[in-house]
């Protein structure tokens, strides 16, 4: 059989090297010019506890979301695998290792539950391991090579890359686990004939990988990021852990804080103090945060917050997906409290994304909660990303010579901006406190101040409307099904719409990174055009269907999705043909 796309899915409990099995099939696809998306998925368990999983997704075209099904399993641990068979598509294969046949009970081997409709191969993936390393580390090298030759890859992809990840542990482990994995191609060779083919197309240029994660980080880093002040949380301790390891390069500064409160104090310091500044953290983190928030949006101090979604609610599931935090991004203050809210729904939104939302909060002295999520902070995916290096860029409003002599911080404009300087410029005293203020920055309580100071602040949202892109709409633009989605649901919408079209249902898509403000008139006049509206999301409520009906009075079909893994493309294409239906009737 040819195949142009496959999915394969390694499984196995902590410490198999599930994980370190997507970087490697990964790397050695995004080498040879073939598009990949890779999803981890484990327990948050210690190491040794909890089932493991990396499913890899490597195609000749590009890929928006992990779609539907697995074409291989490869069980490492068959107890733990049992349960993804269900997920192997029709024709599809499994590989177990043979070398534990008649060491485990029958209910917990693999082996036992492969279905007629499926291909099982017997690899001794532990015995082979053991023949190449003297332990059982290795296992998913031999696995490895076994796929290699299943799909007639070529060998070289697979080894250039072990060179590459094992380096720097020295050329005996290279040594070894190259071994591995020759042990488990020659296996295959041996004993199961050829009948696979990946059809590769030569002279394709490598692409880069990345995660959304890292583009996030690189993208900060590259418009003028100086001062990261965070605590660990998953899923975005590794934003600060690349800002840990590259600020210093550039004079900047990484502070791990003793909590998420006392994080984003640091990041108002440092904002206050002239420096671009930024922190990252998970729904808990961001609940914690909301006071400092608040202090954000009163003193007019910018803030970057990077809410990476977990399931919640509190601890909630922490290595796994939702999009549950939306109505505290958009919500989560007391009194008035408005913040700008952006969703990216890819890596390279979330680069050029994380600098829009430096621009905006140093321009509007805004703080600005940037909302990823477990499945695109985390995946691996090929990109292009247009680098946008400016670290010196400034977006703050600056005063005159002359409003500099008597010095207003909180003066009335008509953007709603008002001048904003680094403290210690000759002759500008001013005061700032969480209080309700004038135009000085003097505590004031007076009715008629707090109406002046309130509608000020909110003015802001209706002046940066001009600076925010326009909504993309995708599809085609005569389909009377619309569709509006955020975040990183929206890969499956697309992929869900292509499944529709195949079946002669048109549909259209609007999205936007802006969840708000949000370029409201393009809202309006593209649900006007649909006479069914779908709003998919990953949480239980429908947070951004709640919001759209409140905005624009749409009454959409709402598909909440309080999800643990990626959305299926499918469940997006039957809800279309539903509509589609409904419309025929």
């Amino acid at each position: 059989m040819k195949y142009t796309e496959i999915t394969i899915r390694f499984c196995g409990i902590a410490g198999d090297g599930i994980v370190s099995s997507g970087k490697i099939l990964a790397g050695a696809c995004a080498n040879i010019g073939i598009h990949v998306m890779v999803n981890d998925i484990y327990s948050a368990e210690i190491r040794g506890l909890g089932k493991s999983s990396s499913t890899i997704r490597f195609s000749t075209s590009k890929l928006y979301s992990m779609g539907d099904g697995i074409d291989l399993l490869v069980g490492m641990a068959a107890k733990e695998s049992i349960v993804d068979i269900r997920d192997i598509k029709p024709e599809g294969s499994v590989i177990y290792d043979s070398s534990t046949h008649g060491d485990v009970a029958e209910e917990e081997s693999l082996a036992a539950h492969i279905t007629p409709e499926i291909h099982g191969y017997g690899l001794p993936i532990k015995k082979l391991a053991n023949e190449a390393t003297g332990t059982s580390r290795g296992k998913n090298l031999v696995a490895m090579g076994a796929i290699c030759y299943f799909y007639s890859l070529p060998p070289d992809m697979f080894i250039d890359q072990i060179k590459g990840v094992f380096a720097h542990k020295g050329e005996g482990i290279i040594e070894i686990n190259t071994k591995a994995f020759r042990l488990g191609y020659e296996y295959f060779k041996e004993h199961y004939p050829l009948n696979n083919q990946f059809e590769i197309n030569k002279g394709l240029e490598p692409k880069t990988l990345t995660s959304g994660n890292e583009a996030i980080t690189k993208g900060a880093i590259d418009c003028g990021l100086r001062f990261f002040a965070g605590y660990p949380i998953t899923p975005a301790t590794k934003i600060m852990e690349i800002a840990a390891k590259e600020l210093p390069k550039i004079d900047g500064w990484t502070l791990q804080m003793e909590d998420e409160i006392a994080a984003v104090g640091a990041v108002l310091g440092a904002w206050f103090a002239g420096r671009r500044a930024m922190t990252a953290t998970a729904g808990p983190g961001l609940s914690l945060m909301s006071e400092m928030i608040n202090m954000s949006v009163m003193a007019e101090i910018p803030a970057i917050i990077v809410n990476v979604q977990r399931g919640g609610p509190a601890t909630g599931l922490p290595t796994k997906v939702e999009q549950g935090d939306l109505n505290i991004a958009l919500y989560g203050g007391a009194g008035d409290s408005p913040r700008v809210v952006m969703a990216p729904s890819n890596s390279e939104e979330c680069y050029s994304g994380i600098q829009l939302a430096f621009d905006i909060a140093e321009k509007y002295q805004t703080p600005v909660i940037f909302l990823s999520d477990l499945f695109l902070g985390q995946r691996i995916e090929t990109v292009n990303i247009q680098e946008n290096i400016d670290r010196h860029r400034c977006t703050r409003k600056k005063p005159t010579s002359e409003q500099l002599e008597n010095f207003l911080r909180y003066q009335i404009t008509d953007d709603g901006v008002s001048p904003l300087i680094v403290p210690g410029e000759p002759g500008a005293v001013y005061s700032i406190t969480g209080l309700e203020h004038s135009v000085t920055g003097n505590p004031n309580y007076e009715s008629d101040v707090h109406s002046m100071m309130t509608a000020k602040r909110f003015r802001k949202f209706e002046s940066m409307v001009a600076d925010l892109p326009q909504a993309d709409i995708l599809g085609d633009e005569t389909a009377e099904i619309g569709i509006a989605g955020w975040g990183s649901t929206i890969g499956a919408i697309l992929e869900g719409m292509k499944i529709a079209k195949k079946q002669g249902v048109k549909t259209k898509l609007i999205k936007s990174i802006m969840i708000h403000p949000q370029h409201e008139d393009s809202f309006r006049n593209f649900f006007a055009s649909c006479k069914k509206i779908i709003v998919p999301e990953m949480n239980y409520q429908g947070q951004y269907a709640a919001l759209l009906k409140s905005r624009y009075g749409i009454k959409p079909i709402e598909i909440h999705i309080p999800s643990v893994d990626p959305v299926s493309p499918l469940k997006i294409a039957q809800k279309i043909m539903e509509a589609s239906n409904e419309l025929s009737e």
